[in-house]
């Protein structure tokens, strides 16, 4: 309750809520979450042994991070997704072995490896495959319903084409990082993420897979840092774990996207909009422009051109994993329920506005 409430003064534009589950006391609280609107919940695989932690910054009315011990066991997974499937709720999962990426974060350092490839090696695309595997075949006895997030290597796809096919049911997203960068063009540790970014083979295959209709969504796995924790430090191990990209999510899928023919217009409002308000139970409130709908709409010029920056950005974050990219297409307005809240890379819409929306469970 205290965080929906803090939340309700902050936004400019309508907003909803996943709620991860991060400790076993949290599952009792999953019914509550469901009373609340809230009818999703995110559970991270990749954490576990001496890679138990994450940052929050869950404390109401601070901007603070702090470190969280994240409890995660096949038990608890499997009671999570059976409490999920009860309440007809879907399952986000983060798709990595912790087991796996421990082992290889350790062989790295002991070979003194560096840098992102070495990043990439020791989360290896294997560990994210076992995870699939594992979570499908909990997910398919169970009846219950994953949504993968931010999946970005060809293995990991190809893992979920599988149990697909075995029965699970099974909702994919990827991001746009995962579409655009490779550790073998990225320099330095920006574009740290987990997953991590792989090879430029992988950035084609998942272009290949939005063709195909593998992915159902693009989210942006936004992670609003700021250089002096991004960097803190002398290696790949020292670097924090993900970047800011709301603000390059649209311009990125434009420029690389439909404006060089990898997608086309009715599949990027489809992957940002349409599919994941239905997944959530929010359309045809969301997601649509049909009769009733709210009229939440962003108006795109196809043909301008800015160079991306930080400071052109105007975020939290004083940096960018894009920084000097010339992209082509971009964001001009953007109405929230009609009122228009954002013009020409100027907010003009004012705190508060913004509406928790609440989700029904999965029919």
């Amino acid at each position: 309750d205290s965080h929906l409430l803090e939340s309700s003064t902050s936004h400019y534009v309508d907003y909803t809520i996943h709620a991860s589950i991060l400790q076993k006391n949290q599952i009792e609280e999953m019914e509550f979450c469901v009373k609340k609107g809230v009818n999703s919940f995110k559970i991270y695989m990749n954490l576990g042994q001496d890679v138990d932690h994450v940052y929050t910054d869950m404390t109401p009315g601070t901007n603070s991070l702090h470190e969280e011990k994240v409890e995660m066991s096949s038990d608890m997974i499997e009671k999570i997704v059976s409490t999920a499937t009860s309440l007809k709720c879907p399952v986000l999962v983060h798709a990595e072995d912790y087991q796996m990426c421990s082992c290889g974060i350790r062989e790295a350092k002991e070979k003194k490896k560096d840098g992102l490839g070495a990043w990439s090696e020791s989360r290896s695309v294997e560990s994210e495959i076992k995870s699939i595997r594992t979570i499908s075949g909990i997910a398919r006895k169970a009846g219950g319903v994953l949504y993968f997030v931010h999946i970005g290597s060809q293995g990991a796809m190809n893992a979920i084409r599988d149990e697909k096919k075995n029965g699970t049911k099974i909702f994919v997203e990827t991001c746009p990082h995962y579409l655009t960068l490779s550790y073998e063009s990225q320099k330095g540790y920006l574009a740290k993420v987990m997953p991590p970014v792989r090879t430029s083979k992988d950035v084609d295959a998942i272009w290949k897979e939005i063709q195909l209709g593998t992915v159902d969504s693009i989210g942006t796995d936004h992670v609003a840092n700021r250089l002096n924790l991004k960097l803190a430090g002398n290696t790949v191990w020292d670097a924090l774990a993900g970047f800011p990209g709301i603000g390059t999510m649209l311009p990125i899928l434009i420029s690389e996207g439909v404006n060089k023919g990898r997608m086309t217009l009715e599949q990027l409002v489809s992957l940002t909009s349409l599919n994941t308000a239905k997944i959530f139970g929010m359309f045809p409130k969301k997601g649509s422009l049909q009769n009733g709908s709210d009229a939440d709409i962003t108006i795109i010029d196809l043909k301008k051109e800015n160079k991306v920056s930080s400071q052109f950005l105007d975020g939290f974050s004083d940096y960018t994993v894009y920084e000097g990219w010339n992209l082509k297409g971009w964001p001009v307005k953007t109405l929230v329920r009609g009122e228009i809240v954002a013009e020409d890379f100027e907010i003009i819409g004012k705190p508060g506005y913004g509406k928790f929306v609440t989700r029904p469970v999965l029919s």
